[in-house]
């Protein structure tokens, strides 16, 4: 008699690995909500991590699909809109009504816009090693790094003011045409290894302190780059 093994789909690994991501999201939001804001933003952190790894275990394991893309951008816009969005609420703006509100809803805009048009992008254009605007989970770490850097500097979170101006600025960035190098772009370079240990040495040693400075270089790395090469071709323009 001939058996049949049930078939298995290797595809709740990754799915598995986003799904916890989104729990991760949930706990950030619901830590914001009871005031404990550094548990709150390093569960955002720790959700950033896994969304690096859920699209690499899916290509790994040959599985990737459609379905997982879009469960992905869902939960990147709880993880990296959602739980951001309430955290520097919470922490920031519970005294400024309904400008707070209002200022504390454009990651949770700009992350759904950004995603939306990330996945048009992939399907029409597929990928080039850039993303199109600053990436969510980027803007989601510097968020939630920006809280724990002020905390572990000066003892407190810093002010509303500087908070919104930061706020903003990301939030906007995510929607703008400035392109960031994937993650794997930048890792094939001829300087990786060093790269890699250097921040890993910081991270051990600094913590939220040195995982702020990181990802404001790299905004700030895009955001550079990007004028440069306006002010070139505006230049080369005038001059033809």
């Amino acid at each position: 008699m001939r058996h049949r093994r049930l078939p298995i789909n290797r595809s709740w690994i990754p799915n598995g690995v986003t799904a916890f991501s989104v729990f991760l999201g949930y706990s950030s939001i619901v830590a914001s909500f009871e005031g404990y804001y550094l548990p709150a933003a390093w569960l955002i952190v720790v959700a950033g991590i896994l969304d690096l790894m859920d699209g690499k275990l899916a290509r790994k394991l040959d599985c990737d699909s459609k379905f997982g893309s879009y469960f992905d951008s869902l939960a990147d816009v709880i993880n990296y809109g959602v739980a951001p969005s309430l955290l520097f609420y919470r922490t920031y703006f519970t005294d400024w009504s309904l400008v707070g509100s209002l200022v504390s809803f454009l990651p949770i805009m700009c992350s759904a816009v950004r995603l939306a048009r990330f996945n048009v992008l992939s399907e029409e254009t597929g990928s080039n090693g850039f993303f199109v605007g600053l990436p969510t989970t980027v803007a989601a770490a510097f968020l939630a790094s920006y809280v724990i850097f002020m905390h572990d500097l000066l003892g407190d979170f810093g002010t509303a003011s500087l908070a919104a101006v930061l706020l903003v600025s990301v939030s906007l960035l995510m929607i703008s045409d400035v392109p960031y190098e994937h993650n794997g772009t930048l890792m094939r370079r001829s300087w990786k290894g060093l790269l890699t240990a250097i921040a890993l040495c910081t991270l051990v040693l600094f913590h939220g302190i040195a995982l702020f400075i990181w990802v404001t270089l790299y905004i700030a790395a895009g955001f550079l780059r990007s004028a440069f090469h306006t002010v070139r071709d505006l230049d080369r323009r005038k001059q033809a």
